[in-house]
């Protein structure tokens, strides 16, 4: 799983610093590194979203960096709650020394990760919260969701129709619509069109949940979309249905969302960048501490996130650190 492609780092001032602040809360966890773990076991939520293999394949070049020798076993869950509460089972029957989990149900994995802790294995959610685990790694997902909406606001100039996508029940798509309605509530010319179904997460989930919307809703001015996936699924739905009289706000900055962007009358028109790499070394770092016993300052961390635009690809800025 290579990285589909590279960009420049080139951060603004602000970013910088927010990313610079990040990483030293890691750097004390790792004044010394005992016997070297066996096994890590990574499970995500399903390597069929580009997101989410690119943050697996981060955190096993970083337990590569930071734990040369350990063995790094990585699972997909497929979305399946199910499965992958049996994948957590078994990593703690196979004996791994530390977990790193991307849950696809924030709630519904605290009995299987108090097993694995109850086991003496360190257990470290990354890109969403998971009931009972160690810690925490997630992008700053509220605030990913009031600068979408803050900027979906601008462009309507505070008026108009707006459409929230609901995903799977899981912190980071709930984190990001409460930014998201937040924002939009300050503008009393603004109507915050909810449905609280599940769009899936996924490219055929935005496509089947967009396909059925559309006929309910006659006039829709904006969409914000909780990941490119889905976003993408909804451009497709909009296409077939011939509708254009709405744009997109997304989260994610992917390779596939940027090409969305810059097509000609593209819907999608903004997508916040997240940034898995920072995210994979900060899970790391906090697994490998507490393994080895060492107090975690900060069990709840957050990466920050950056709007990314169609107008800023088309002046040639790029402010991507961790490309997919």
């Amino acid at each position: 799983m290579k990285p589909v492609c590279r960009f420049i780092i080139r951060l603004r001032p602000r970013l910088a610093f927010l990313w610079l602040s990040v990483m030293a809360t890691a750097t004390p966890l790792m004044a010394e590194a005992p016997e070297t773990p066996r096994l890590a076991e990574v499970i995500i939520a399903a390597l069929s979203n580009p997101f989410f293999a690119h943050l697996a394949r981060q955190i096993e070049i970083s337990i590569s960096e930071l734990s040369p020798g350990t063995e790094v076993v990585v699972r997909s869950s497929g979305y399946d709650l199910n499965r992958q509460q049996r994948q957590i089972r078994d990593a703690v029957a196979e004996g791994a020394d530390f977990l790193i989990v991307n849950a696809v149900n924030t709630t519904g994995l605290s009995g299987v990760i108090a097993e694995a802790r109850a086991a003496g294995i360190p257990v470290v959610a990354v890109d969403v919260k998971a009931e009972g685990a160690d810690a925490f790694v997630t992008s700053d997902n509220v605030e990913a969701g009031r600068i979408a909406c803050a900027y979906i606001a601008d462009r309507l100039g505070g008026k108009g129709n707006v459409l929230l996508l609901y995903g799977p029940p899981v912190s980071a798509v709930l984190d990001r619509n409460a930014g998201c309605g937040a924002t939009l509530a300050l503008h009393p010319g603004i109507t915050i069109l909810t449905e609280y179904g599940d769009s899936g997460g996924s490219r055929l989930g935005g496509l089947t949940y967009m396909s059925q919307l559309l006929p309910r809703l006659p006039h829709i001015d904006a969409v914000f979309s909780f990941n490119d996936p889905t976003s993408l699924g909804v451009l497709q739905a909009a296409r077939e249905a011939g509708r254009n009289e709405f744009f997109i706000v997304s989260v994610d900055a992917s390779p596939e969302g940027l090409r969305a962007m810059t097509e000609k009358d593209s819907l999608l028109v903004g997508s916040i960048a997240q940034y898995p790499k920072a995210m994979a070394a900060q899970a790391v770092h906090v697994a490998l501490a507490l393994l080895h016993g060492e107090a975690v300052p900060q069990p709840e961390l957050t990466v920050p996130v950056q709007l990314f635009t169609r107008e800023m690809l088309a002046e040639g800025k790029n402010y991507w650190m961790d490309p997919l």
